[in-house]
């Protein structure tokens, strides 16, 4: 024991699951047109954070365990006007859901894990894991009260979240040593010729590409490769996607799962499927 803190042993114990993949956008209204249209997502919260309303936030349900957060900034200034104009529309963090934000951070900080933002809004308290540390993927811990499981007809859950990473050795010592993960697969992946790692954080599961034979992962930046979610029906996925204009990428799409380009998505790659 240190400093009072209860000592944490593996990942199971501390992380319960990814709670929303968050997306940095222009234009709110119209990103929401389509999640709620194309992807019958509904809206489960609606609100400015902070309340000086520097950005505004709608988070749609990804079905009983995992949300979508739309973030849109209001006026010229502000943190996410700044990550916009460098970036461009697309991936901004993803949260990992956790018991006890305090031991979590304290035992991530005593791995080297650089911690900031600490904040507390709407009953939820929430921290950022700096890039530095998570392989320049912006994550953020939260710990919030138990929620009504949402449904919804069309996404079942959050499958896993792919990581396009430079340095294997980076990548797994992040996620074995830093996170406590347990690395449950290696093989390769055909589709996007690289090789893979899967590791399992308590309920969430992350896979991490590396070693690109064509050096090439479809335009998506640096970080997140793909965001894969598990339908109930892929047939019906994808005449409903159709019908809003947006067409299955054919060289990476097969019987089992499609993938949908990143210019129709905010700037990330996509995949459906259906287990």
């Amino acid at each position: 024991m240190k400093d009072g803190k209860k000592k944490l042993n593996g990942c199971d114990t501390i992380y319960k699951q990814i709670d929303h993949i968050a997306l940095a956008v222009y234009d709110i209204e119209q990103a929401a047109e389509l999640f709620t249209n194309a992807f019958q997502l509904d809206i489960v919260m609606d609100l400015s954070f902070p309340p000086d309303g520097v950005h505004t936030n709608l988070v749609f349900s990804l079905g009983p365990q995992n949300e979508l957060e739309l973030m849109a900034p209001r006026g010229e200034k502000g943190f996410l006007i700044d990550f916009l104009k460098k970036h461009g529309e697309g991936f901004h963090h993803l949260a990992l859901e956790v018991a006890d934000i305090d031991q979590t951070t304290h035992h991530l900080e005593e791995k080297g894990v650089r911690i900031f933002g600490k904040t507390m809004h709407k009953g939820m308290r929430f921290t950022f894991l700096h890039p530095s540390s998570t392989l320049r993927v912006g994550m953020q811990l939260v710990q919030r009260k138990p929620q009504k499981p949402a449904h919804n007809p069309m996404i079942k859950r959050l499958n896993h979240v792919a990581i396009g990473i430079n340095s294997l050795e980076k990548g797994r010592d992040f996620f074995l040593r830093k996170l406590g993960a347990k690395r449950i697969k290696s093989d390769r992946d055909s589709r996007f010729d690289c090789s893979y790692d899967r590791f399992v954080v308590g309920n969430a599961r992350f896979d991490l590409l590396y070693d690109f034979q064509n050096n090439s992962s479809e335009g998506v930046p640096k970080g997140i490769h793909h965001l894969a979610l598990e339908v109930g029906n892929l047939s019906e996925s994808i005449r409903q996607l159709k019908h809003f204009g947006i067409e299955p990428l054919d060289r990476l799409s097969d019987s089992k799962s499609i993938f949908l380009h990143p210019n129709k998505m905010y700037g990330c790659l996509w995949e459906l499927s259906q287990f």
